[in-house]
C-alpha cells in the first residue's frame, strides 16, 4: 500500500508539499498540485482521514442520532440526511437513542468523542434544557422532529396537531362519532400530546364529547398497537373507528382486529400517522397522515452544512413542515345498523 513518501518520490516533491496538497492548502502552486494529484492517482493513494482531521481540525463527519435503527420511519430520515451529506463531500455517522434518556446521552457522547463537525439530533427523551446546553457548545447542532425553545432557527419539525386533526376530521366527516385513540406511552414524547390535542380539536369542532374510556396508550410499535386494541376490545368499549399514534401501531391494531374476527374497515375503520412504506402494502391499504420525514432529513442536512460552512441559512419558515392526509382503503362511511 502506497504511503505519502511514495507519492513524494514519484512526484519529485517534498513530503511536506504532498501533505499540503492532501490538506487542500492554498500555498501550493497549481502545477505542483497537479503533479502530486497525478502521483496520488497513479499509486491509488488514499490519505489517512484521521491524520487529515488532526491537521484541518475537521473530521468531515456529520453525526446523526435517530430514535431507532430498524424503523421504516427512521430509515427514511437517514436516507434524506445521507443524500445531502454525501453530495456535500462528507460522510455520516449514525447512532440511536431508542427514546431512552441514558441511551440518548451515550449516543451523543459517542458522536462528540468522534469529533463530528456537526450534529443532527432526533431526541425524545432529553429535556429542552439539555438540548439547549448541547447547542451552546459551539458545535453546529440541528434538531429534527422537535422545536427547541430559543433554537427555532435550527429546529425542523412537523405540525403534529394539525396532522391528527386532519385524520380525526376525516373519520368524523365519514359519520363516525365513537372514535378511539391509541397513543404512545412514552411520556417524554411531545408529539404524542400534540396528536392527542389534534384529535380533541376535531372532536370539539363536531361537538363530539371527548371520551377517555376509549383512549389508551402503549409502546409505539406493532406489538403496542395490538396490545392497545386488545385493551379496547377486552373492556367492550364501543367505537366504530380508531385514530393511531403512528403506522406501526395502526398495523398492529389491524392485525389484532383481523385475528379477533373483525373486518377493517367494514366493522372498524383505522387511521395511522407517518405514511411509511408498509402502509401501501397492508390489506386494506392504510389511510394515514403523510409525514415528509425524508425531505425533513434533507433539510436538516442542508442546514447543518450551511451552519458548518458559515453561509446564509434557511429561513425559519422553511423549517416547519405541513402534514397531508392520504386517503386509502381503511376507512368507510359509518351508518347506524
Amino acid at each position: 500500500m502506497a504511503n505519502i513518501k511514495d507519492v513524494a518520490r514519484i512526484a519529485g516533491v517534498s513530503v511536506s508539499t504532498v501533505s499540503r496538497v492532501v490538506n487542500d492548502s492554498a500555498s501550493v502552486a497549481p502545477e505542483k498540485r497537479a503533479v502530486v494529484e497525478a502521483a496520488m492517482k497513479k499509486l491509488q493513494y488514499r490519505p489517512n482521514s484521521l491524520a487529515r482531521a488532526l491537521v484541518s481540525r475537521q473530521s468531515n463527519c456529520i453525526g446523526l442520532m435517530v430514535g431507532e435503527l430498524d424503523s421504516p420511519f427512521f430509515s427514511q430520515l437517514m436516507r434524506g440526511v445521507d443524500d445531502v451529506v454525501v453530495d456535500g463531500g462528507r460522510f455520516l455517522m449514525i447512532t440511536s437513542g431508542y427514546h431512552d434518556k441514558q441511551r440518548e446521552e451515550k449516543a451523543l457522547d459517542l458522536l462528540q468523542q468522534r469529533q463530528c463537525d456537526a450534529l443532527i439530533v432526533h431526541s425524545k427523551a432529553l429535556s429542552d434544557e439539555r438540548l439547549q446546553a448541547l447547542a451552546a457548545t459551539g458545535t453546529p447542532v440541528v434538531f429534527i422532529n422537535r422545536l427547541v425553545p430559543g433554537y427555532e432557527d435550527r429546529s425542523i419539525y412537523l405540525d403534529n396537531q394539525q396532522g391528527a386533526y386532519l385524520a380525526t376530521r376525516h373519520l368524523l366527516s365519514k359519520g363516525h362519532r365513537a372514535i378511539a385513540f391509541i397513543g404512545t406511552n412514552l411520556v417524554e414524547v411531545s408529539d404524542g400530546d400534540e396528536r392527542l390535542h389534534g384529535y380533541q380539536q376535531a372532536l370539539d369542532e363536531f361537538n363530539v364529547p371527548f371520551n377517555p374510556d376509549i383512549c389508551v396508550t402503549a409502546q409505539p410499535t406493532e406489538d403496542g398497537g395490538g396490545d392497545a386494541m386488545s385493551k379496547l376490545l377486552a373492556h367492550q368499549r364501543k367505537f366504530s373507528a380508531v385514530m393511531c399514534y403512528n403506522d406501526p401501531m395502526a398495523a398492529g391494531a389491524m392485525g389484532f382486529l383481523l385475528d379477533s374476527g373483525f373486518e377493517v374497515p367494514h366493522d372498524i375503520s383505522v387511521v395511522g400517522f407517518d405514511d411509511v412504506v408498509i402502509t401501501r402494502y397492508l390489506r386494506p391499504k392504510l389511510t394515514t397522515v403523510h409525514y415528509p420525514i425524508e425531505e425533513m432529513g434533507r433539510t436538516a442536512a442542508r442546514l447543518a452544512l450551511q451552519m458548518l460552512n458559515k453561509v446564509p441559512r434557511l429561513a425559519e419558515s422553511e423549517l416547519r413542515f405541513a402534514p397531508r392526509l392520504v386517503v386509502r382503503q381503511s376507512v368507510k362511511t359509518f351508518r347506524e345498523s
